[in-house]
Protein backbone atom coordinates (compact mmCIF):
# COMPACT_ATOMS: atom_id res chain seq x y z
CA UNK A 1 0.00 0.00 0.00
CA UNK A 2 1.28 3.35 -0.97
CA UNK A 3 0.69 6.13 1.41
CA UNK A 4 3.18 8.50 -0.03
CA UNK A 5 2.26 12.37 -1.00
CA UNK A 6 0.10 12.61 -3.76
CA UNK A 7 1.57 13.61 -6.57
CA UNK A 8 3.58 11.80 -9.70
CA UNK A 9 3.81 8.36 -7.44
CA UNK A 10 5.63 4.94 -8.76
CA UNK A 11 3.72 2.33 -6.50
CA UNK A 12 4.94 -1.33 -7.26
CA UNK A 13 6.34 -0.95 -10.63
CA UNK A 14 3.47 0.89 -12.32
CA UNK A 15 3.82 4.65 -12.44
CA UNK A 16 0.97 6.84 -12.01
CA UNK A 17 1.32 10.23 -12.71
CA UNK A 18 -1.20 14.04 -12.25
CA UNK A 19 -0.42 17.24 -13.50
CA UNK A 20 1.19 19.06 -10.60
CA UNK A 21 -0.56 22.35 -11.49
CA UNK A 22 -4.04 20.36 -11.48
CA UNK A 23 -3.05 18.55 -8.06
CA UNK A 24 -1.73 21.68 -6.08
CA UNK A 25 -5.14 23.89 -6.93
CA UNK A 26 -7.22 20.72 -6.04
CA UNK A 27 -5.38 20.37 -2.61
CA UNK A 28 -5.33 24.24 -2.19
CA UNK A 29 -9.23 24.37 -2.73
CA UNK A 30 -9.81 21.60 -0.02
CA UNK A 31 -7.26 23.32 2.64
CA UNK A 32 -9.54 26.78 2.19
CA UNK A 33 -12.25 25.29 2.48
CA UNK A 34 -11.54 22.68 5.31
CA UNK A 35 -8.66 25.09 7.18
CA UNK A 36 -5.64 24.27 7.52
CA UNK A 37 -5.65 23.17 11.40
CA UNK A 38 -8.21 20.54 10.78
CA UNK A 39 -7.70 16.83 10.99
CA UNK A 40 -6.31 15.29 8.23
CA UNK A 41 -5.59 11.77 7.27
CA UNK A 42 -3.57 9.62 5.19
CA UNK A 43 -5.41 6.92 2.64
CA UNK A 44 -4.09 4.05 0.80
CA UNK A 45 -6.13 1.51 -1.50
CA UNK A 46 -4.95 -1.52 -3.26
CA UNK A 47 -7.66 -4.07 -4.90
CA UNK A 48 -6.88 -7.08 -7.07
CA UNK A 49 -9.19 -8.96 -9.08
CA UNK A 50 -9.23 -11.38 -11.75
CA UNK A 51 -11.66 -13.48 -13.73
CA UNK A 52 -12.04 -16.99 -16.03
CA UNK A 53 -10.93 -15.35 -19.14
CA UNK A 54 -7.38 -14.42 -17.35
CA UNK A 55 -8.16 -10.77 -17.33
CA UNK A 56 -6.31 -9.04 -14.49
CA UNK A 57 -7.01 -5.99 -12.72
CA UNK A 58 -4.37 -3.81 -10.17
CA UNK A 59 -5.80 -0.84 -8.75
CA UNK A 60 -3.68 1.43 -6.54
CA UNK A 61 -4.86 4.54 -4.86
CA UNK A 62 -3.18 6.88 -2.40
CA UNK A 63 -4.45 10.67 -1.06
CA UNK A 64 -5.13 12.95 1.71
CA UNK A 65 -8.41 13.76 3.84
CA UNK A 66 -9.58 16.82 5.31
CA UNK A 67 -11.54 17.74 7.96
CA UNK A 68 -11.65 14.41 9.13
CA UNK A 69 -13.94 14.54 12.54
CA UNK A 70 -14.33 10.34 12.44
CA UNK A 71 -14.93 7.34 10.11
CA UNK A 72 -18.30 8.28 8.78
CA UNK A 73 -17.21 12.35 8.42
CA UNK A 74 -14.40 13.37 5.66
CA UNK A 75 -13.93 14.97 2.59
CA UNK A 76 -10.57 14.78 0.58
CA UNK A 77 -8.53 14.34 -2.78
CA UNK A 78 -7.21 11.25 -4.36
CA UNK A 79 -5.71 9.61 -7.28
CA UNK A 80 -5.23 6.01 -8.46
CA UNK A 81 -4.24 3.76 -11.36
CA UNK A 82 -5.37 0.56 -12.43
CA UNK A 83 -3.55 -1.58 -14.49
CA UNK A 84 -5.10 -4.27 -16.88
CA UNK A 85 -3.88 -7.49 -18.46
CA UNK A 86 -4.97 -10.32 -20.26
CA UNK A 87 -2.66 -12.66 -22.81
CA UNK A 88 0.40 -9.58 -23.52
CA UNK A 89 -2.50 -7.20 -23.96
CA UNK A 90 -1.80 -4.72 -20.81
CA UNK A 91 -3.39 -1.22 -20.49
CA UNK A 92 -3.31 1.55 -17.93
CA UNK A 93 -6.16 3.97 -16.49
CA UNK A 94 -5.31 6.85 -14.24
CA UNK A 95 -7.52 8.72 -12.67
CA UNK A 96 -7.80 12.19 -10.09
CA UNK A 97 -10.94 12.06 -7.96
CA UNK A 98 -12.93 14.07 -4.95
CA UNK A 99 -14.25 11.94 -1.91
CA UNK A 100 -16.19 12.71 0.58
CA UNK A 101 -18.44 11.26 3.84
CA UNK A 102 -20.78 12.90 5.86
CA UNK A 103 -23.10 10.31 7.88
CA UNK A 104 -24.98 9.21 10.77
CA UNK A 105 -22.95 6.60 12.68
CA UNK A 106 -26.22 4.65 13.89
CA UNK A 107 -28.56 5.03 10.71
CA UNK A 108 -25.74 5.99 7.74
CA UNK A 109 -28.10 8.83 6.89
CA UNK A 110 -26.21 11.55 4.36
CA UNK A 111 -24.01 11.23 1.71
CA UNK A 112 -20.50 9.18 0.80
CA UNK A 113 -19.39 9.34 -2.28
CA UNK A 114 -16.46 10.07 -4.81
CA UNK A 115 -15.82 11.88 -8.24
CA UNK A 116 -13.46 12.54 -10.89
CA UNK A 117 -11.59 12.19 -13.92
CA UNK A 118 -10.02 8.90 -15.45
CA UNK A 119 -7.51 8.58 -18.46
CA UNK A 120 -7.89 5.88 -20.30
CA UNK A 121 -6.79 5.14 -24.68
CA UNK A 122 -6.31 9.28 -25.04
CA UNK A 123 -9.45 9.45 -23.56
CA UNK A 124 -10.94 11.44 -20.80
CA UNK A 125 -14.39 9.68 -19.21
CA UNK A 126 -16.03 11.17 -15.90
CA UNK A 127 -16.25 8.44 -12.76
CA UNK A 128 -17.73 7.86 -9.73
CA UNK A 129 -20.24 6.60 -7.29
CA UNK A 130 -22.61 8.56 -4.52
CA UNK A 131 -25.59 7.65 -2.28
CA UNK A 132 -27.51 9.84 -0.72
CA UNK A 133 -29.60 8.20 2.01
CA UNK A 134 -32.54 9.13 3.87
CA UNK A 135 -34.59 8.58 6.65
CA UNK A 136 -37.78 10.11 6.20
CA UNK A 137 -39.20 7.19 9.31
CA UNK A 138 -37.59 5.11 11.77
CA UNK A 139 -38.44 2.18 9.63
CA UNK A 140 -38.46 3.79 6.54
CA UNK A 141 -35.27 4.92 4.15
CA UNK A 142 -34.67 5.99 0.49
CA UNK A 143 -31.22 6.16 -1.49
CA UNK A 144 -30.62 8.06 -4.29
CA UNK A 145 -27.73 6.58 -6.50
CA UNK A 146 -25.61 7.49 -9.13
CA UNK A 147 -22.25 6.15 -10.44
CA UNK A 148 -20.24 6.41 -13.04
CA UNK A 149 -16.84 3.75 -14.35
CA UNK A 150 -15.09 2.14 -17.38
CA UNK A 151 -16.00 -0.86 -18.85
CA UNK A 152 -13.74 -3.45 -17.63
CA UNK A 153 -12.95 -5.79 -21.02
CA UNK A 154 -10.21 -5.52 -23.75
CA UNK A 155 -12.15 -4.09 -26.22
CA UNK A 156 -13.84 -1.77 -24.08
CA UNK A 157 -11.31 -0.19 -22.62
CA UNK A 158 -9.21 0.07 -26.42
CA UNK A 159 -12.65 1.99 -27.23
CA UNK A 160 -12.58 3.99 -24.08
CA UNK A 161 -16.22 2.86 -22.99
CA UNK A 162 -17.84 4.17 -19.89
CA UNK A 163 -21.53 4.06 -18.77
CA UNK A 164 -23.75 6.29 -16.32
CA UNK A 165 -26.09 4.91 -13.51
CA UNK A 166 -28.75 6.69 -11.88
CA UNK A 167 -31.05 4.91 -9.46
CA UNK A 168 -33.67 5.24 -6.35
CA UNK A 169 -33.74 2.55 -4.01
CA UNK A 170 -36.18 2.41 -1.00
CA UNK A 171 -36.29 0.08 2.27
CA UNK A 172 -39.33 -0.96 4.30
CA UNK A 173 -39.31 -3.02 7.56
CA UNK A 174 -42.78 -4.64 8.03
CA UNK A 175 -42.27 -6.59 10.74
CA UNK A 176 -39.85 -6.78 13.79
CA UNK A 177 -37.89 -9.39 11.87
CA UNK A 178 -38.89 -8.51 7.77
CA UNK A 179 -37.53 -6.09 5.80
CA UNK A 180 -38.29 -5.34 2.38
CA UNK A 181 -36.05 -3.33 -0.73
CA UNK A 182 -36.51 -2.55 -3.83
CA UNK A 183 -34.37 -0.55 -6.16
CA UNK A 184 -34.70 0.74 -10.18
CA UNK A 185 -32.06 2.14 -12.10
CA UNK A 186 -31.59 3.19 -15.57
CA UNK A 187 -27.84 2.64 -17.10
CA UNK A 188 -26.25 4.70 -20.46
CA UNK A 189 -23.20 3.48 -21.91
CA UNK A 190 -21.26 6.11 -24.33
CA UNK A 191 -21.57 3.88 -26.94
CA UNK A 192 -25.31 4.69 -26.80
CA UNK A 193 -26.12 1.65 -25.30
CA UNK A 194 -28.64 1.55 -22.34
CA UNK A 195 -30.28 -0.39 -19.89
CA UNK A 196 -32.96 -0.69 -16.96
CA UNK A 197 -32.57 -2.54 -14.02
CA UNK A 198 -34.84 -3.83 -11.54
CA UNK A 199 -33.89 -5.36 -7.94
CA UNK A 200 -35.63 -6.53 -4.98
CA UNK A 201 -34.36 -8.30 -1.42
CA UNK A 202 -36.55 -9.69 1.06
CA UNK A 203 -34.79 -9.75 4.53
CA UNK A 204 -35.88 -12.25 7.29
CA UNK A 205 -33.67 -11.35 10.57
CA UNK A 206 -32.94 -15.13 11.27
CA UNK A 207 -30.55 -14.95 14.68
CA UNK A 208 -31.09 -10.98 15.91
CA UNK A 209 -28.39 -11.70 18.70
CA UNK A 210 -25.27 -12.57 15.92
CA UNK A 211 -26.82 -10.52 13.29
CA UNK A 212 -27.31 -13.69 10.88
CA UNK A 213 -30.38 -12.91 8.13
CA UNK A 214 -31.48 -15.05 5.39
CA UNK A 215 -32.38 -13.79 1.99
CA UNK A 216 -34.27 -13.92 -1.20
CA UNK A 217 -32.59 -11.53 -3.77
CA UNK A 218 -33.82 -11.27 -7.49
CA UNK A 219 -32.70 -8.97 -10.09
CA UNK A 220 -33.43 -8.40 -13.79
CA UNK A 221 -32.29 -5.96 -16.93
CA UNK A 222 -33.59 -5.27 -20.09
CA UNK A 223 -30.96 -4.23 -22.76
CA UNK A 224 -31.80 -1.63 -25.72
CA UNK A 225 -29.05 -1.32 -27.81
CA UNK A 226 -27.95 -5.45 -28.96
CA UNK A 227 -24.94 -4.68 -31.07
CA UNK A 228 -22.08 -3.19 -28.84
CA UNK A 229 -19.32 -4.89 -31.21
CA UNK A 230 -19.27 -8.17 -28.77
CA UNK A 231 -16.94 -5.16 -26.38
CA UNK A 232 -19.12 -6.51 -23.19
CA UNK A 233 -21.51 -9.10 -21.80
CA UNK A 234 -24.37 -7.28 -23.23
CA UNK A 235 -27.93 -9.86 -23.52
CA UNK A 236 -30.99 -8.84 -24.53
CA UNK A 237 -32.74 -9.79 -21.46
CA UNK A 238 -30.70 -11.06 -17.80
CA UNK A 239 -32.83 -12.48 -14.57
CA UNK A 240 -31.30 -13.82 -11.74
CA UNK A 241 -32.73 -14.71 -8.53
CA UNK A 242 -30.41 -16.13 -5.15
CA UNK A 243 -31.46 -17.35 -1.72
CA UNK A 244 -28.48 -15.88 1.00
CA UNK A 245 -27.17 -16.07 4.27
CA UNK A 246 -25.68 -13.12 5.71
CA UNK A 247 -24.13 -11.42 8.80
CA UNK A 248 -23.39 -8.76 10.12
CA UNK A 249 -21.61 -7.96 13.55
CA UNK A 250 -19.52 -5.73 15.71
CA UNK A 251 -16.91 -7.82 17.69
CA UNK A 252 -14.09 -6.05 19.47
CA UNK A 253 -14.40 -2.82 18.04
CA UNK A 254 -14.79 -4.53 14.73
CA UNK A 255 -17.09 -4.33 12.45
CA UNK A 256 -17.59 -7.81 10.21
CA UNK A 257 -19.93 -8.61 7.58
CA UNK A 258 -20.25 -11.61 5.18
CA UNK A 259 -23.04 -13.44 2.52
CA UNK A 260 -22.72 -16.73 1.34
CA UNK A 261 -25.84 -17.45 -2.10
CA UNK A 262 -26.26 -19.48 -4.60
CA UNK A 263 -29.19 -19.04 -7.07
CA UNK A 264 -30.14 -19.27 -11.10
CA UNK A 265 -29.55 -16.80 -13.69
CA UNK A 266 -31.30 -16.79 -17.13
CA UNK A 267 -29.25 -15.12 -19.81
CA UNK A 268 -31.39 -14.69 -23.15
CA UNK A 269 -33.29 -18.31 -22.17
CA UNK A 270 -29.75 -19.75 -21.15
CA UNK A 271 -30.47 -21.14 -17.67
CA UNK A 272 -27.38 -21.66 -15.09
CA UNK A 273 -26.07 -21.84 -11.85
CA UNK A 274 -25.00 -18.97 -9.82
CA UNK A 275 -22.65 -18.51 -6.21
CA UNK A 276 -21.46 -15.56 -4.43
CA UNK A 277 -19.28 -15.25 -1.53
CA UNK A 278 -18.06 -12.09 0.04
CA UNK A 279 -16.51 -11.24 3.66
CA UNK A 280 -15.76 -7.70 4.64
CA UNK A 281 -13.75 -6.55 8.10
CA UNK A 282 -13.37 -3.16 9.08
CA UNK A 283 -11.68 -1.70 12.47
CA UNK A 284 -8.67 0.34 14.22
CA UNK A 285 -5.32 -0.43 14.48
CA UNK A 286 -2.48 0.67 16.46
CA UNK A 287 -4.61 3.67 17.44
CA UNK A 288 -6.12 5.38 15.08
CA UNK A 289 -5.52 4.06 11.90
CA UNK A 290 -8.44 2.64 10.39
CA UNK A 291 -7.98 -1.60 8.02
CA UNK A 292 -10.89 -2.17 5.82
CA UNK A 293 -10.68 -6.09 4.06
CA UNK A 294 -12.92 -7.38 2.09
CA UNK A 295 -12.62 -10.32 -0.41
CA UNK A 296 -15.66 -11.74 -2.52
CA UNK A 297 -16.14 -14.44 -5.72
CA UNK A 298 -18.99 -14.63 -7.95
CA UNK A 299 -19.52 -16.97 -10.33
CA UNK A 300 -22.32 -15.80 -12.45
CA UNK A 301 -22.61 -14.01 -16.35
CA UNK A 302 -20.53 -10.42 -14.78
CA UNK A 303 -18.16 -10.20 -18.30
CA UNK A 304 -19.02 -13.70 -20.34
CA UNK A 305 -22.16 -16.09 -20.84
CA UNK A 306 -20.32 -18.87 -20.79
CA UNK A 307 -21.20 -21.85 -18.23
CA UNK A 308 -18.87 -21.74 -14.99
CA UNK A 309 -17.86 -18.18 -15.51
CA UNK A 310 -15.97 -16.71 -12.32
CA UNK A 311 -15.02 -13.40 -10.64
CA UNK A 312 -12.71 -12.49 -7.51
CA UNK A 313 -11.66 -9.70 -5.90
CA UNK A 314 -9.13 -8.53 -2.92
CA UNK A 315 -9.03 -5.30 -1.59
CA UNK A 316 -7.64 -3.58 2.12
CA UNK A 317 -7.69 0.26 2.32
CA UNK A 318 -6.22 2.28 5.20
CA UNK A 319 -6.59 5.59 6.81
CA UNK A 320 -4.05 7.04 8.43
CA UNK A 321 -5.03 10.39 10.50
CA UNK A 322 -2.31 12.88 11.44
Amino acid sequence: ICLGAVGAAEIVGYEMTVHPRLLAAVVTVMLATFGAQAQMAVIGDVQSSSDAEDFDALRLRTGLLFDVTSPFHYAGVAVQTTHYVQSGWHRDARAILAVWRKQDRETLAGTVGEVGLVRVAERTRLIGDATWSLRPAPHTGIELLAAGDLVETQRALDQATAYTLLGISAEQQLTERLTVIGLTGYQRFTDGNARVHLRGRLIWLLVPEQGITAQLRVRRFDTRQLDVGDAYFNPERYQEWQVALAMRKRYAGWLLSGTLAAGREDVDGVRQTTKLAELRAEGTIAGDVRVSLRASYNRSAGFAAADGYWYRAFGVSVIVPF
